[in-house]
């Protein structure tokens, strides 16, 4: 089980679902000068260091924070350091699992406001696959073009072999 490193995050592995809640954990980086860029970040005791099991939670990194993969997994940025809600006196910040839903009503009853949430998270998620989708498209576009280029290659090969062949044969007769 992991759990988030910022002091006032509560976020763990074992009750949060990277698929239900749409939150990742990340281990601090192996390079130094980034590894002590995110320690400094997360606003923990003096003194405090990161060990090898150390994460911090997708939510305290900016959406831009993070890109899309040809196969459509959300990556962090190599420069990316953890900046969003680290201190109880910053002023929190909405991320993927906290957006606001555009229309709540005074008069909305609790459990309409969260299902408000559920389904503003819900298109969140949409919107992101939708994106991841459109990658995989394009990829299929450009293998497919890939693939119809080492096509012709194969031929032109085959077709200069066979005229090497046929040029041998012929010096073998004269």
């Amino acid at each position: 089980m992991v759990g988030c490193v910022v002091s006032n995050c509560k976020n763990s592995s074992g009750k949060i679902s990277k698929h239900k809640n749409g939150i990742t954990f990340h281990r601090f980086p192996r390079d130094k000068n980034r590894k002590y860029q995110w320690e400094i970040a997360v606003n923990r005791e003096e003194g405090w260091c990161s060990t090898s099991s150390s994460a911090v939670c997708s939510e305290h990194f900016a959406t831009n924070d993070f890109y899309l993969t040809e196969s459509g997994l959300r990556r962090l940025s190599l420069n990316a350091v953890p900046s969003i809600n680290i201190s109880p006196c910053q002023e929190p910040e909405p991320t993927i699992c906290i957006m606001e839903p555009g229309n709540v009503n005074p008069t909305d009853s609790e459990e309409v406001v969260k299902l408000k949430y559920k389904v503003r998270r819900l298109e969140a998620l949409a919107e992101m696959r939708k994106r991841r989708l459109n990658l995989m498209w394009q990829s299929k576009r450009r293998l497919r073009k890939k693939l119809a280029q080492m096509k012709c290659l194969v031929k032109h090969l085959i077709k200069n072999e066979q005229y090497k062949e046929m040029q041998n044969s012929l010096l073998k007769c004269t």
